[in-house]
């Protein structure tokens, strides 16, 4: 028995030994990252103000810039919204950002240069709703075999909750496979969705889901057999796992909600990854899509007259204690970061 006993807590010791030396090279990686991304922010600072037909434009309006993303090493995209003003309306908590025009100017790193133009092929942005939306294709063909594999993430702004904020988000997928011919097998796949925490802080956290309704998965028109999936939710990790059969009836269409809890004045940061494993053979899963989001909080509003939001920054969306963040950037994970 004590045999027993000590060989148990040996395999115990070793994998906690493992999983720290995982965590250390994870984090690590991740602060790597975290400088290469800051070093592509400052450049791209810098060829943005140097335009002077850009600044003029904004140096006329009330501006705000809502979203930044990094698609690659050499291409940043910025969201503004210009030329609004607040206002409060009855029965309101705060005012609220009201008229205004939005534009979307990229920054070409290679060319030194900033387009401005509207382009939604892969980010689209509404402002009366204030809904981000990130779309995602993956398409391959492959031993008569055809993959089709689609994400849209939607992003609202963040609501305060007591003293913490709080931060929805939605994925809506689209997985299919096709045969050219009856006699070809379809291969048994492995969906994975993972919304991880990558601050070492406990600024963030995600909340376990409490409802019940904040995941559907339809094949065909019918619901898919829970056995087919499993949705793991921790305050550091939620894991949408999808193990499917080559019987089974596609295309599959699914959604995931979930959010993120933060204190104020914070930067927080987590990633959502997208992988299947199955596609013919491979030796590791495949990458569909992945993203990082590196937001700084607001200030805590209660109290702040309407000039000192304007002031710091902090902009409220509905008056009804919705507030953009201070900052958002959101990363388009690939190779290029990975090497970086």
């Amino acid at each position: 028995m004590l045999l027993l006993l000590a060989s148990i807590h040996f395999v115990n010791e070793a994998y906690e030994q493992e999983t720290a030396r995982e965590n250390a090279r994870i984090a690590n990686e991740t602060k790597q990252q975290m400088e290469y991304i800051k070093n592509l922010q400052a450049e791209s600072e810098r060829i943005f103000t140097q335009d002077q037909d850009v600044q003029n434009l904004l140096d006329e309006n009330t501006n705000f810039r809502v979203y930044e993303i990094i698609h690659n090493d050499s291409l940043i995209e910025y969201i503004y919204i210009t030329g609004f003003h607040l206002q409060k309306f009855k029965y309101a908590r705060e005012p609220r950002m009201v008229n205004g025009t939005v534009y979307k100017f990229y920054i070409n790193l290679n060319n030194k240069n900033v387009i401005n133009q509207n382009d939604e092929t892969f980010v689209s942005f509404n402002q009366s709703s204030h809904v981000l939306i990130l779309k995602n294709d993956f398409h391959k063909e492959k031993d008569g075999i055809t993959f089709d594999s689609s994400m849209i993430t939607f992003v609202w702004p963040g609501v305060h909750h007591y003293d913490r904020l709080v931060y929805d988000y939605k994925i809506v997928g689209h997985q299919n496979i096709d045969t050219s011919s009856s006699s070809t097998k379809r291969p048994a796949m492995e969906y994975q969705l993972q919304i991880k925490k990558m601050d070492d802080t406990d600024s963030i956290y995600l909340p376990l889901d409490t409802t019940g309704d904040n995941v559907r998965i339809l094949s065909g028109n019918n619901s898919l057999s829970a056995k087919y999936w499993k949705d793991e939710r921790k305050r550091e990790v939620n894991t949408l796992t999808m193990s499917l059969p080559g019987k089974v009836s596609y295309p599959i269409d699914w959604y995931y909600r979930w959010n993120v809890g933060s204190g104020t004045n914070q930067t927080i940061v987590f990633d959502i990854d997208m992988t299947v494993d199955g596609w013919i053979n491979n030796a590791e899963p495949k990458e569909l899509c992945g993203w990082r989001f590196i937001i700084e909080t607001p200030p805590n509003t209660n109290d702040m007259s309407e000039e000192e939001m304007m002031e710091l920054g902090v902009w409220p969306t509905n008056g009804f204690g919705n507030f953009y963040p201070l900052s958002t950037t959101i990363v388009k994970k690939g190779e290029w970061l990975e090497n970086a």
